[in-house]
């Protein structure tokens, strides 16, 4: 079984984390993927969930707190499609696990389910992707506990599972996805009235159309984005005065910043005097985020800090 080509590191002092690019012909329907490990015995950090995965936990098991209930995480393939806050979690480490970033395109395509049904959910990929995927995940678990298998070789396996069970969308529908994302990159605030007029479709259709593929109707999804992004710029050492500026211009004042940015991210940036957990903090430069074709970060093009 070969591996992964061109691993990116983002580990910290306390666990690796090895991002690796999806072949060229699936780069729209998945962003990234990776491999983590976090030897700890004990894990307590948040997640800012901005982005839906399927991931196979390889190792390790815990919860997943959101504000009704926890989501309890076990060895095997599980499903997130996105949260509307950050989410508490508690892990009994070591813990290891592979996952794929899915694009909504992505998640559509493998689904066939609307994002807006799972917001603030993790739960067992079978649940959407049958029995299948929980053979896929026990054979390459096994081997992987077993040392005969490392995570580049994991993450290959999973690729390879995803690869032919993608299916295709309304091709209307597909357009709407890259629309929005587009919209997305025009400002840190992106102008609601403009993404309507873009689409061409009625209001309602557009509401309900932008949460089946993105889990938010507009002015949610802008609103999140707005906080992810401030965040992940802010996390920068490179950021410049321009940068500043335009997070500055998107909020009404800097508490307001602050008090949105911990609502989707859990913590505020140590720019800001907050502090976070290590994987709050490394999943803040979001690496995935930069990948999406036309979501233009503030100075895209230089790595992250």
């Amino acid at each position: 079984m070969g591996g992964m080509a061109g691993g990116s590191d983002a580990s910290t002092d306390r666990f690796t984390l090895t991002y690796y690019d999806p072949p060229e012909e699936l780069d729209r329907h998945v962003l990234t993927l990776f491999h983590f490990e976090w030897s700890e015995a004990d894990i307590a950090d948040r997640h800012p969930g901005a982005l839906g995965q399927l991931f196979m936990n390889l190792r390790g098991k815990g919860r997943i707190c959101f504000d009704d209930r926890d989501d309890h995480v076990t060895e095997g393939a599980y499903l997130f499609s996105g949260f509307s806050r950050a989410a508490p979690l508690e892990m009994k480490g070591p813990w290891h696990a592979i996952g794929a970033s899915l694009t909504a395109l992505g998640w559509a395509a493998l689904t066939k389910s609307p994002t807006d049904r799972h917001v603030d959910r993790i739960f067992p990929a079978s649940n959407l992707l049958g029995e299948d995927v929980d053979r896929m995940a026990d054979e390459v678990g096994d081997q992987y506990r077993a040392g005969a298998i490392n995570g580049s070789e994991a993450c290959a396996a999973l690729i390879d599972w995803i690869a032919p069970r993608l299916k295709a969308i309304p091709a209307a529908h597909e357009k709407l996805i890259e629309s929005t994302i587009s919209w997305l990159s025009t400002s840190l605030n992106p102008d609601v009235e403009a993404l309507f007029d873009m689409l061409g479709y009625s209001r309602r259709q557009c509401e309900r159309l932008v949460a089946r593929y993105f889990g938010f109707a507009p002015a949610a999804l802008a609103r999140k984005y707005r906080a992810i992004r401030a965040a992940n710029l802010l996390s920068r050492r490179d950021l410049s005065d321009e940068g500043e500026a335009e997070i500055a211009n998107a909020f009404y004042d800097q508490p307001h910043m602050i008090r949105e940015i911990r609502r989707f991210c859990g913590h505020t940036p140590t720019r800001l005097g907050g502090d976070g957990g290590p994987l709050f903090q490394t999943l803040l430069r979001m690496r995935n985020l930069d990948r999406l074709k036309h979501f233009r970060l503030i100075g895209e093009g230089q790595d992250p800090a």
